[in-house]
């Protein structure tokens, strides 16, 4: 679905300091992908060259075979949705009302929304937990409850690709958890899930697909079983680790060690 070719990016500022260097990559339609790697890698560039937040230096990127640029923005963003890492407004916007501007593409030609779109946000507001947080203003609500609000936005666009930038930022382990079972549900359904984090256990649970970053090349990409490996892990992120099998599932399992000992 998604192919990017030959991807090369600086800032004009900097023509000669590569954030991204020789990016070939493809990401298959109703797959889960996690991109993965220390922080400065270029995984926040990569995922906003994706969104056309960027444009790249040099080569392309195609969607369905069509490079994007080809492609108008109000089609494009029909079938891609973008979650940030941090969200600002200068608007105090209600959590209804942020969770509704997913559904603006759906607007009638006087810009107002349907009994459908309404209904639409209530379910998903309900599905994420924060209809108690509905009428509350984005400036009276946590970091954590606001990441799950620009999730929910997302999610109301009713995309067939969602590109997230570190959904699980800001939140404990019970919502982590509780987002990346809505966004595996989301791919059951047929969409196609792009990821940054900074999890790899709860990655290694929950994707297709691993990608890893540093210094701004791809050095591994794969399914689990394939690149999730001690080897890998410590060339990544220099730390030492032990990665263990589940039996039951057959899904590796990652443990870090942060005192290095010895493990037994």
């Amino acid at each position: 679905m998604i192919e990017l070719i030959n991807i090369n990016f600086s800032y004009p500022e900097s023509p000669n300091k590569f954030i991204l260097q020789d990016i070939n990559l493809k990401l298959d339609k109703s797959k889960f992908s996690v991109i993965l790697g220390p922080n400065g890698s270029g995984k926040t560039t990569l995922i906003k060259l994706i969104a056309r937040l960027l444009k790249p230096t040099s080569g392309r990127i195609f969607l369905d075979n069509i490079p994007i640029e080809k492609i108008s923005l109000k089609e494009f963003y029909r079938r891609v949705s973008y979650v940030p890492q941090k969200f600002f407004s200068i608007y105090p916007y209600t959590v209804f009302e942020i969770v509704l501007m997913g559904r603006s593409l759906n607007f009638n030609f006087l810009g107002f929304e349907s009994r459908k779109d309404l209904i639409k946000v209530n379910e998903i507001l309900e599905q994420l937990e924060i209809s108690h947080l509905a009428k509350k203003r984005i400036d009276e609500i946590s970091g954590g409850e606001l990441q799950k609000v620009i999730l929910a936005r997302s999610i109301a666009q009713e995309a067939d690709i969602l590109l997230l930038d570190e959904p699980n930022t800001h939140l404990d382990i019970k919502h982590q958890i509780q987002i990346f079972d809505l966004l595996s549900s989301l791919k059951s359904k047929g969409k196609t899930i792009i990821a940054v984090s900074h999890d790899i256990n709860i990655a290694s649970f929950y994707a297709d697909n691993l990608i890893f970053i540093k210094d701004g090349k791809i050095r591994y990409e794969g399914d689990i079983k394939s690149v999730l490996r001690e080897e890998i892990i410590e060339e990544i992120f220099e730390v030492e680790n032990k990665v263990l099998i589940d039996n039951e599932k057959n899904i590796p399992q990652l443990i870090i060690n942060p005192l290095r000992k010895n493990f037994e």
